[in-house]
């Protein structure tokens, strides 16, 4: 049971307080266990009775207690009605008292206090007065004069009382003797105040005129202050104070000179409180600080204090009377009146003793000053005369300086301020304490050992310590060299070499950059105390611990030990004093002044000037320096000369170039040039004039200098204009291979002839003015390394020519010059043209190509060759927009979203030939592999022609040449689809034209004698047919780039002339023509024109790069695919007819009939560049005519796949070639192209007869309206068009809701709050199963579309997007509701519902709850009222 607390009420009780329940029954145990243990010790002691009765008065006890225990307990149960009643009580006896308390007062006042209270007589003449006269004169005379004051002098009498007081003090002190430290006084208002500096101060006065008035002390202040430990606070007591007082005020009485007491009393004690305070402070410091360097010898209070200091001197001192330094301060015995005095032990100077002071200042009482000072004082003199026993050691003076003072000891001369040797005083040990700021080594220690015993071997130390300043200042001298410094080398045979011979004191440098090289120097000390520097040079071998392996394998351990080979002395005097390496002057200052100067010095004959300081530091070794950097450069044109005379190339040796600047290696004559005639070598040898190797100390790397006569080639270059050219190169200066330097020493002059060789054919070409290249091509420069030519319009492009000695070719590099926006135009046939380059070895001819094809180039890299996503069927696959693979220089293939290829000729006199590329060269029925051919290619291609500029060159369609090819397929798709059969199926053609608005093609439509598509009995035996287009998937652009193709050129193809005879462009009627023609060939131009001219020059085309999409030679045949092989024909397999084989795969095959687009066009320069420009036609996007037409095409080759594919589309026949047309339900489509530009795709929509009182026309004109500006755009997007398509599956109430839709896309109303975007692919933000760029319309018994609201109507601020969400929406046909789409996964559970999801879910489930009309399709309205109403959350 818990303790029961029992709250005492305020006020009186009766009752005590209250205790807890635990606490009482631990007493009662306790009380218990205490009785029980008296018992146990009693009753031993007592009878058997009286045992048996103080049991049970025990037990009868203890019983009592339990059950009053118990009986409390069981009333604790109901304690709190008790508690209340007892407050209850309480309170009314509180009450009670209060009224016995209140009536006890009253009767106490009734009896006591009332009984007194009486009025007195009312005293009428006394009030009369005050009233009449206002004053009171009848108060009793005792009370006037018990409590009124008398009345108080006036200002005035105070004024002249104290001013006469003032006179009587000036006299009494003028009349009597004063002490002369007590002159300092002021007299003021009847007192004068004493005031002793820092001792006391005084106020006496007296207390009348009378001369035997003796004088009164008034105040006493002792002005003695400790500062360090004081805090400020009184020294002494008021209780002392007063004793003092009362004691100098006894002194004043009776006393013939009482002010010379009063001094002396207070002076004896001010002194002997100074005493205390530097005795405690004495002990302070030696608590806190000092420790055992000081202690008190003697204090005797008010008379002495003795420290002494500088204690642990006598430990190390070995003589038998140490010295102790000992301070005295006392109190004066033949003056009392003096302050405290010092004395020093052992005795100083009159001049020292002054410094420290002879007595001591109250003003300053400190004893840490005072030994400061003392010991100041003292170092000074022992460094003085530690300075005379220094200066026999060293030539320069030695001089006491710094704070703490220390003498600074010059040991070399000159010395650096680092390298001097500083020895001070230990302020608590007074020892020496020695130190070399730059320096700290053994040698210190022992010169300060000497120094604090007894002096032996001194001059030893002096002298080492000067010889390793020395080594450090070689060290020093060489760090920024990167050289190494060692005092040791691991030699192996060092026994009975002559390195064993050097002093100990040496030093061995690494020669920087050179391996196992070393500059050994040594030191000796001369008589004069100057150092001896001697040099020496050291070459070692790596070996092992015994000296018996020399040569270190790759594979051998780590060697740690050196063999020492030659050693030889240096003279550095005449290494150093050379007519081009003089790097000082002789000093003038010569060893005899230098000896009768440390005469002057150490005799004390006064001070003299100081001797000339020599320019430059002398911490700096310039003879070392200049032997290092001089070694490290000799050594690698040692080892240079050695490797060239090895390859039998002539020099003239080391020699000092110019001025004595560095050193050079001079080539004299250079071996023939490889891959060059010898008289172009023997015509650039005449040119050669000079070649010098150098080092770049800065890089470390050979700088050669070639320096030829003038150029033949004149350029533009402001250096290449003069009577010599300076040619430079810089090669890898490897201390480990020379072998390879010479290698590229050749290689750089085997490029230098090879690039000669070709300038100089090209001079004639380029000075004849004939040729006409000086008007359209600039020499920039040409430096005997590269050839820099600019070209094209403006001269804006560059193209560099060097020589690469490592594959022995010449490199071409292209670039642009000054304001260019576009790069160079012939960076995709940059490897074309460097492989013709080294097969021609013409340079005039690289011109004319470059030259010729600059405009078709420039053109060609305007197409936009970015990859995009979303445009094929699987989304995550980015395709190329166009893809340029060149075959040759004049040869290339743009390749659209690698379905549709187009081949370009650039061929001469501005004219470019352009064709289909995925038919044959040879075989117009046979399709190239991996890809399509390009329905209307030939029409939009003549939309370009211009007559005037090709010179009626161009020739026309045969009328039995059709220009849109089926996509080749097999037997099976050709009679599976029996509406694009023979036309005899087919309505006509005149029913179909007057349903339409378009107007008919202008171009000539196809034979109509000729299949759409051929039948098996037309196919060649043997030859199986080709699978569906629509089941083939696009070519990746990795196929195209192999071969030679600049993605791929590593692989070597050799010329296509040796695999297949190409047509030339003479059996079609063209014509090349070069005004360098003359140059390149003998007998002029073939005719008619190849851009190759002659034999002598392979076509540069490939045809044989495996899997490219090449004309001919497009990779090996089909039948290599599975296995089979061609043995028929030594040409490319793919060029001759299928053979019977048994593993033969289909072959893609066309209707034997000639093709418009396999004959190429030719088009002007001005004509190929408007069909590649970017511009707009109906939209804001630049895009080109080709990518307009192409990517139509695309769209209708993809939407004959969906209407097969499709069971609710029908496909309906027509006779107009391009043009598709199909029916759903209610509706019939039409799409084609726009004849009159062919760059634009439209659909026509009409509805069935059956059908035509449901639609109006305003529906079919918005459903043409979208597929032309939503579907039919930029970036052509197939899976679009996938989600467009199945819009017409969708019954008709839908699909009018749908309409609906595009019409408030296409014309937004600005009434409602939102703007709608309908989503054909699936967005980025949008959690579906399917990936983001999928078809995202589902029309089956559920309808799935996403729409996209943008908020209008509200006016931001600049650079803020306005809201946007997409909202994917599920319609119900069968229960006419929509609903916010939530993807479920399966296993998994519903995603998080955002706010803006809650938003839109709670307000179609309230459109649900209201549209209740079962006849009318519930999107559109559902749509409507969310563009609306809705309002999301911020």
């Amino acid at each position: 049971m818990p303790p029961v607390d029992m709250p005492v009420p305020p006020g009186p009780q009766q009752g005590g307080g209250s205790i807890s329940l635990a606490t009482l029954i631990d007493y009662s145990l306790q009380r218990t266990h205490h009785e029980l243990v008296v018992l146990s010790e009693l009753l031993p002691r007592k009878t058997d009775m009286e045992r048996k009765i103080e049991i049970f008065q025990f037990a009868s006890r203890t019983r009592q207690l339990f059950v009053r225990l118990l009986a409390l307990v069981k009333w604790a149960t109901s304690a709190t009605k008790v508690d209340k009643c007892t407050d209850i009580c309480n309170f009314l006896e509180q009450q009670s008292m209060f009224f016995i308390d209140t009536a006890d007062s009253l009767a106490r006042l009734a009896r006591d206090t009332l009984g007194n209270a009486r009025l007195p007589s009312f005293s009428l003449p006394s009030a009369i007065d005050v009233l009449t006269t206002g004053t009171y004169p009848r108060l009793p005379t005792c009370i006037r004069e018990k409590i009124v004051p008398p009345d108080p002098i006036t200002p005035q009498e105070k004024k002249d009382t104290l001013h006469r007081l003032n006179q009587v003090i000036q006299y009494r002190l003028v009349s009597s003797e004063l002490p002369p430290q007590m002159r300092k006084l002021r007299i003021e208002q009847g007192r004068v105040k004493f005031t002793v500096e820092h001792e006391f101060e005084v106020t006496l006065t007296l207390m009348g005129d009378s001369s035997t008035i003796p004088w009164r002390l008034l105040d006493i202040d002792i002005l003695v202050e400790d500062h360090e430990t004081g805090d400020g606070k009184s020294l002494v007591h008021s209780l002392q104070v007063n004793y003092i007082h009362r004691l100098a005020q006894t002194r004043l009485l009776d006393n013939d000179k009482p002010l010379h007491d009063l001094y002396r009393v207070l002076h004896s004690f001010c002194q002997a409180l100074q005493l205390e305070v530097l005795n405690s402070q004495t002990q302070r410091l030696i608590k806190s600080r000092l420790g055992d360097s000081v202690r008190v010898e003697e204090y005797t209070l008010s008379r002495r204090l003795l420290v002494s200091y500088w204690r642990d001197q006598t430990k190390n001192c070995k003589s038998a009377d140490p010295v102790i330094y000992k301070l005295s301060v006392h109190v004066c015995e033949e003056d009392d009146g003096k302050p405290l005095q010092i004395t020093h032990f052992p005795p100083m100077s009159p001049e020292e003793c002054t410094k420290v002071g002879l007595a001591i200042k109250s003003d300053q009482l400190s004893i840490e000053k005072l030994l400061m000072q003392t010991i100041e004082v003292r170092t000074y003199a022992k460094l003085r005369e530690l300075s005379k026993e220094m200066q026999r050691y060293v030539s320069d003076k030695c001089e006491i300086r710094d704070m703490p003072a220390a003498l600074h000891v010059p040991i070399l001369s000159p010395c650096m301020p680092s390298e001097v040797l500083r020895i001070a005083i230990d302020v608590l040990r007074g020892t020496y304490l020695a130190s070399v700021p730059a320096y700290n080594s053994l040698a210190i220690q022992e010169i300060e050992d000497c120094l604090n015993n007894d002096k032996r071997g001194f001059d030893k130390a002096i002298s080492k310590l000067r010889l390793q300043l020395s080594l450090l200042r070689c060290e020093k001298s060489v760090q920024l060299l990167l050289a190494p410094c060692f005092h040791t080398l691991p030699i192996v045979n060092m026994a009975g070499h002559e390195l064993e011979k050097l002093s100990k004191t040496r030093l061995f440098i690494g020669v920087p950059r050179q391996h196992y090289f070393y500059i050994v120097v040594e030191l000796e000390e001369k008589i004069d105390t100057s150092v001896d520097f001697k040099y020496y040079f050291l070459q070692t071998k790596p070996c092992t611990i015994d000296g018996t392996e020399e040569v270190m394998g790759d594979d051998s351990v780590v060697k740690f030990f050196l063999k020492a080979e030659m050693f030889l002395p240096l003279h550095i005097h005449s290494i150093t004093r050379g007519p081009v390496c003089k790097i000082f002057d002789d000093s003038p200052y010569t060893t005899l002044d230098s000896l009768s100067r440390k005469r002057k010095l150490y005799l004390g004959e006064g001070d003299e000037p100081d001797a000339k300081k020599i320019k430059g530091s002398p911490y700096f070794i310039p003879e070392l320096t200049y032997l290092l950097a001089s070694t490290e450069e000799k050594i690698p044109f040692i080892y240079l000369g050695q490797e060239l005379n090895s390859h039998n190339i002539s020099h003239q040796g080391i020699q000092i170039d110019g001025e004595g600047v560095c050193m050079a290696l001079t080539i004299l004559d250079f071996p023939n040039c490889k891959g060059c005639p010898e008289e172009v070598t023997k015509m650039l040898k005449e040119l050669f004039l000079s070649c010098k190797f150098r080092i770049l100390s800065r890089f470390r790397n050979w700088n050669v200098e070639f320096i030829f006569d003038k150029s033949p080639l004149e350029s533009e270059h402001y250096k290449e204009s003069g009577p010599s050219q300076r040619v430079y190169l810089n090669l890898d200066l490897n201390s480990d291979d020379y072998q390879k330097t010479v290698k590229d020493l050749l290689n750089e002059w085997n490029a230098i002839g090879n690039l000669f060789g070709l300038v100089q054919d090209f001079v004639d070409v380029y000075s004849d003015v004939r040729s006409g290249f000086q008007s359209v091509v600039k020499i920039k420069s040409y430096n005997y390394k590269k050839l820099v030519i600019s070209y094209g319009q403006g001269l804006s492009c560059l193209v560099i020519v060097k020589w690469n000695g490592d594959d022995g070719l010449f490199h071409l590099s292209l670039g642009t010059n000054g304001q260019c926006s576009t790069g160079n135009p012939h960076v995709p046939v940059l490897t074309h043209l460097e492989k013709e380059l080294n097969t021609s070895k013409n340079l005039s001819y690289l011109i004319q190509v470059l030259l010729e094809t600059m405009a078709p180039m420039a053109s060609m890299i305007k197409l936009n060759t970015l990859p995009v996503l979303g445009t094929s069927q699987i989304p995550k696959i980015s395709m190329l927009t166009f893809t340029i693979v060149p075959q040759s220089s004049t040869h290339l293939r743009i390749i659209y979203r690698n379905i549709y290829c187009v081949d370009v000729h650039l061929r001469a006199n501005k004219i470019v030939a352009v064709r289909d590329c995925s038919y044959s060269h040879f075989d117009n029925s046979s399709v190239v592999d991996a890809l399509t051919p390009t329905p209307g290619l030939k029409a939009f291609l003549n939309m370009f022609v211009d007559e005037t500029a090709i010179g009626g060159r161009s020739r026309r369609r045969s009328t039995t040449e059709d220009d849109n090819p089926p996509s080749p397929m097999d037997t099976m798709d050709i009679f599976s689809h029996p509406s694009t059969g023979s036309p005899a199926t087919r309505p006509p053609k005149q029913d179909l034209a007057s349903n339409f608005r378009f107007q008919n093609p202008m171009t000539p439509p196809s034979n109509p004698h000729t299949p759409a598509s051929p039948g098996a009995a037309r196919m060649p035996t043997g030859i199986n047919p080709s699978p569906s287009t629509a089941l083939m998937g696009a070519p990746s652009p990795s196929t195209l780039l192999t071969g030679e193709s600049p993605g791929n050129p590593h692989l070597h193809v050799p010329s296509p002339s040796s695999l297949i005879a190409a047509p030339s462009p003479q059996s079609i009627g063209m014509h090349m023509q070069s005004p360098a023609a003359s140059f390149m060939s003998p007998s002029g131009m073939v005719e008619g024109g190849s851009p190759y001219p002659g034999s002598n020059f392979a076509h540069p085309s490939p045809r044989n790069w495996p899997g490219s999409p090449s004309v001919v030679g497009s990779g090996p045949s089909p039948a290599s695919y599975y296995g089979a092989t061609s043995t028929t024909s030594p040409g490319h397999p793919a060029l001759h007819s299928p053979q019977n084989q048994v593993l033969s795969p289909p072959s893609r095959i066309l209707p034997k009939k000639s093709w418009a687009a396999s004959i190429p066009t030719l088009l002007s320069h001005d004509a190929f560049d408007k069909m590649l420009t970017p511009g707009p036609l109906q939209a804001p996007v630049m895009l080109s005519p080709l990518e307009r037409f192409l990517g139509c095409n695309i769209l209708k080759r993809h939407f004959n796949k969906l209407i097969q594919m499709d069971q609710a589309l029908t496909f309906i026949p027509c006779a107009e070639p391009g043009v598709i047309m199909f029916k759903a339900e209610t509706l019939q489509f039409m799409v084609k192209l726009n004849m009159s530009t062919l760059q634009t795709l439209h659909m026509k929509v009409t509805p069935n007869p059956e059908s035509a009182d449901q639609w109006t026309t305003e529906e079919t004109q918005i459903m043409e309206k979208y597929f032309d500006q939503k579907i039919a755009c930029y970036p052509y997007k197939i899976n679009a068009l996938s989600s467009f398509t199945k819009i017409f599956n969708a019954p008709i109430r839908i699909l009018k809701d749908f309409i609906q839709i595009m019409r408030l896309e296409l014309m937004p109303d600005q009434n409602m709050k939102w703007s709608i975007r309908w989503c054909l692919t699936i967005p980025h933000d949008i959690q579906l199963q399917p990936q983001p760029g999928t078809p995202c319309v589902i029309v089956k018994a559920k309808v799935l579309i996403v729409i996209q609201l943008t908020r209008i109507g509200i006016n931001l601020p600049p650079g803020k997007e306005a809201q946007s969400i997409n909202i994917p929406l599920l319609y119900d046909l069968h229960y006419n509701t929509v609903n916010f789409f939530q993807y479920n996964d399966r296993g998994q559970n519903k995603q998080l519902t955002t706010p803006t999801a809650h938003a839109i879910m709670v307000m179609l489930t309230r459109f649900g709850d209201l549209h209740q009309n079962p006849n009318e399709c519930a999107l559109f309205p559902a749509i409507r009222e969310l563009m609306t109403n809705l309002v999301l959350p911020m």
